[in-house]
């Protein structure tokens, strides 16, 4: 069932949602009459059926985004935080940024579907407001012709547009998804890439950038797996910025951290993952002022070097395992998928030499720092943490695509090879932050 009737009903708690036309199924029967709000009830009638034409064609949102209002919410949203608030007085014209929210305004479906985003999850509404915003700095100081500022606006504002069309319990659930539930998760950009190739007047750069938003360089990423020379420029900045945000949003944030904070993490991710757009971000990110504040007290400053350690110690077994099934796996082969496989397990092995923070020298380090209580090393020890959490989702990652993997019709050498490796992996415990950390920000992350 597409779940866009569903999340208009939900939006039409808060602002009227009327069916402008009679809404017909493909057999010509009248399933909603014209004027009708579009509540439960209707929701109901509607997804039993077939529509004679998508049902956005036939709705009207009372309120709807204007240019104004939208510029109105990018001001709310850019000087809440003390990063962005410096980024946007020192590098953005506030001309051309209403600009560019008058131009996106100027496609009806796209305004009707960011409308209904940004009331049933403002949270990716946010991020998809950082994305535009970012990205029109980074293209404006990017080689000129490179990206297209004002398109890349649209393709950001309109990168999770796809989600409206996906199952509210799913994008909700707690818990650990399904491999099923994943795999709905990831047809978002398919479903974001379709609204936006068949909107008249759109550049197909635009849909491409939509489509690309989840791939990565090594191939990693979803719906396609592509690679680095596969991949728009204007897809890979989307990527890039999307993940920076995620982390910002829910941990740097709250917490009132720098952007500039991200520095290190976006530099283990550089060469691998993230393309030279990464190289442009953090020489903006470094125009931030510089920050040497940390939140770890002295008193507990043991317990928090401890548990780098032992987190420490998790991703190097972790990273053994990971080691084992490349070897067992071997190279040459010619599935993309597979290939994608062991991508994920270089990038691994990849952040951690770049990061310098898995060695005999480091471990000696975090000892000397404890023994000699070397408070102005604790943002060092940070910065670490935070290093050491990248590197474990990464892990997480690699397990989800393994898991994914052996629901292909394998050989049977390589679906032992693999399902060992993943019950191996998923039996590291991971150790527990405790108690008196809870309430330190970084161990949030």
């Amino acid at each position: 069932m597409d779940a866009y009737a569903a999340h208009l009903a939900q939006v039409n708690e808060v602002q009227d949602v009327i069916a402008t036309d009679d809404i017909y199924n493909s057999q010509g029967q009248v399933l909603v009459k014209k004027g009708s709000r579009i509540n439960p009830q209707m929701v109901d009638k509607i997804t039993r059926f077939k529509l004679l034409k998508p049902l956005e064609s036939s709705v009207a949102i009372e309120n709807e985004l204007t240019a104004k209002i939208l510029t109105e919410y990018f001001s709310v949203f850019l000087t809440s935080s003390e990063s962005t608030a410096f980024l946007l007085q020192q590098f953005t014209d506030t001309r051309e940024l209403r600009d560019y929210c008058e131009y996106f305004c100027e496609f009806p479906l796209l305004r009707q579907k960011l409308t209904v985003l940004s009331l049933v999850m403002p949270g990716v509404f946010e991020q998809a407001m950082f994305c535009a915003w970012m990205g029109t700095i980074l293209a404006n100081q990017m080689p000129k012709g490179e990206i297209n500022p004002r398109e890349f606006f649209i393709a950001a504002l309109c990168h999770d547009i796809g989600m409206v069309h996906i199952n509210a319990a799913i994008l909700n659930k707690e818990n650990e998804l399904s491999v099923e539930e994943w795999r709905q998760i990831q047809s978002h950009p398919i479903i974001g890439f379709n609204i936006v190739k068949e909107t008249p007047g759109i550049n197909p750069n635009i849909a491409k950038a939509v489509l690309e938003h989840h791939e990565n360089m090594d191939g990693t990423g979803y719906p396609r797996g592509k690679i680095g020379s596969m991949l728009g420029i204007e897809g890979q900045l989307l990527n890039l910025l999307d993940s920076v945000n995620a982390i910002y949003s829910k941990h740097f944030k709250p917490s009132n951290r720098s952007l500039r904070e991200l520095i290190p993490i976006i530099q283990m991710n550089q060469h691998s993952r993230l393309g030279l757009a990464a190289k442009h971000l953090i020489l903006l990110l470094k125009e931030l002022p510089l920050t040497d504040r940390h939140d770890i007290p002295a008193d507990i400053a043991e317990d928090v070097i401890d548990m780098v350690k032992q987190r420490n110690a998790y991703i190097s077994r972790c990273v053994d395992t990971c080691s084992d099934i490349a070897n067992a796996i071997g190279f040459r082969h010619d599935d993309p998928k597979l290939t994608s496989l062991q991508n994920a397990i270089i990038h691994i092995t990849m952040s951690i030499t770049q990061s310098g923070i898995i060695n005999t020298a480091y471990l000696h380090w975090l000892d000397q720092i404890h023994a000699e209580a070397l408070a102005h090393a604790y943002k060092e020890v940070e910065e670490a943490y935070l290093m050491m959490q990248e590197v474990i989702y990464h892990i997480d990652r690699l397990k989800r695509q393994i898991q994914l993997y052996l629901e292909k019709d394998l050989p049977d050498d390589l679906s032992v090879t693999l399902a060992q490796g993943l019950a191996r992996l998923s039996q590291e415990p991971l150790p527990k932050i405790k108690h008196n950390l809870s309430r330190i920000w970084m161990f949030t992350v």
